[in-house]
């Protein structure tokens, strides 16, 4: 497996913004202003009605050193993070916000006051033999046999293979459902080219860590037949 591009590196940090404020003492226009100074934001919130947590308030295309931050957003109940490098980067760079923010606005945060944190890894990747056409033999029995048939109805051979694996959980387990595990074949890319787009809920070197498990095992699957 070669890895091509790291597309979204998200985390999200379940943390209530009132405690961080508890008693209201940060003025949002000075804030604002500091991250801008201090990430160097191109877009940013100027108008009183962008300042609404409940609806997000919104910074884009900024950067810590090297690591350049696509997105940050707040919320009244959580803080979204986004780089295109990993979600470690964008969780440490998130959580150095915090340190930074307790140091110049005397925010009330410490270290392990976010209990909860949640991920999202969008990558793409290549590998050289047709990953998903490859998975079982039930499915690429079911891919020629539909490949036959079509043939046979229409005239015309187009070979058929399997285009996409989600891997989710019971959506009605938990009150807010976690992001499918999924890896389809990237979209505008031909077949030959075997390249793949993959999402998971996860950080993102574990989200890479089990792609190179899962064609290890398809590649050891295809030996042993």
């Amino acid at each position: 497996m070669q890895l091509s591009a790291v597309l979204l590196a998200r985390v999200v940090a379940f943390i209530e913004t009132f405690d961080l404020t508890p008693r209201g003492g940060v003025y949002y226009p000075d804030l604002v202003e500091a991250l801008v100074r201090r990430y160097g934001f191109q877009k940013f919130p100027q108008r009183i009605e962008e300042f609404d947590e409940t609806k997000g308030v919104e910074f884009l295309t900024g950067r810590d050193g090297d690591k350049v931050i696509e997105r940050f957003v707040i919320w009244n109940t959580l803080l979204l993070l986004e780089t295109r490098s990993s979600t470690d980067d964008s969780k440490d760079i998130l959580e150095r916000a915090l340190s930074w923010g307790e140091k110049e606005f005397r925010l009330a945060y410490r270290p392990g006051m976010v209990k909860r944190w949640a991920y999202v890894s969008n990558i793409t990747f290549e590998t050289d033999f047709p990953l998903l056409a490859s998975v079982s033999g039930p499915l690429r029995k079911l891919s020629l046999g539909t490949t036959n048939a079509l043939a046979e109805a229409i005239g015309e051979r187009l070979d058929y293979e399997p285009t996409v694996i989600t891997l989710t959980h019971d959506q009605l387990a938990r009150k807010y459902g976690l992001a499918g595990f999924t890896i389809q074949r990237r979209v505008d890319a031909p077949f030959s080219d075997n390249k793949y787009f993959s999402e998971a809920p996860l950080p993102t070197q574990t989200h890479i860590h089990l792609l190179e498990a899962f064609e290890a095992d398809v590649r050891s699957a295809l030996a042993a037949q």
